[in-house]
């Protein structure tokens, strides 16, 4: 397991079970380059099917066969999808996500980094919502995340993804980045923090452009005027991957 980004997130583990025990306005604070500070209210980690925002909706509707559900934090989308009749397995990082997850119902949590995931079968669809993809960090990261789904999937699989055009928001960007899109943050919860990380939002073109890089094609299926949207991406014809 990478021990940093167990050491990145171990704050949001934490304000997780902070609130599962009873702690219902738990935030966690997110701090970026800037100094300047969001809080996050814990609570969404755990919403109803009901309270998913359309995006996430669409995203679940899609899903088929057996799912990875790759950072289902306290396993909202988990339990949404079990409860259709659907085969899912809920990955985390933080321990403390995976014991909600087996507490709250979810029959398959697993707590490891999905890079060096290896469960030794493969699933029908990769489940990253709540710009999930973004824990690749930056490009380069992204494309060992698609290497990565190659492994975890066969020929017919979808990897289902959201994520945001940073130039549609009110962000400052930084025109000496690498990307756009790559933003260093840094988490904390109850006065304890966590290591610094890079977190990646891509633009539809760049992750096109990505995508194909790796063996992907990508449709955009969903499109909100904020930025945001929902991709799937299908393994190419002439992948040249695994």
């Amino acid at each position: 397991m990478n021990l940093k980004n167990t050491r990145s997130w171990a704050p949001h583990g934490h304000a997780l079970l902070s609130y599962w025990d009873g702690n219902t306005e738990a935030c966690i604070r997110i701090q970026m380059d800037d100094g300047s500070v969001t809080q996050m209210p814990i609570g969404i980690y755990f919403r109803t099917e009901q309270d998913f925002p359309e995006i996430e909706k669409i995203a679940l509707e899609l899903c088929k066969g057996s799912i990875l559900d790759i950072g289902a934090g306290a396993g909202s989308h988990c339990l949404a999808l079990q409860a259709k009749g659907h085969e899912v397995l809920g990955l985390d990082i933080a321990p403390e996500a995976v014991e909600i997850m087996k507490k709250q119902g979810v029959n398959k949590a697993f707590c490891g980094d999905f890079l060096a995931f290896d469960p030794g079968y493969t699933f029908d669809t990769l489940l990253l919502l709540m710009n999930g993809i973004g824990i690749a960090g930056n490009l380069e990261g992204l494309s060992n995340y698609l290497t990565q789904a190659h492994l975890l999937t066969h020929t017919k699989s979808q990897l289902i993804l959201d994520s945001s055009d940073l130039r549609y928001g009110e962000i400052e960007l930084d025109p000496n980045a690498n990307y756009f899109g790559e933003i260093n943050y840094q988490l904390s919860f109850d006065g304890k923090e966590g290591a610094p990380y890079q977190w990646l939002y891509i633009d539809q073109e760049k992750l096109i452009e990505v995508a194909l890089q790796n063996g992907w094609s990508c449709e955009i299926i969903y499109e909100q005027e904020d930025g945001s949207y929902l991709a799937r991406l299908l393994k190419s014809e002439k992948s040249n991957k695994p």
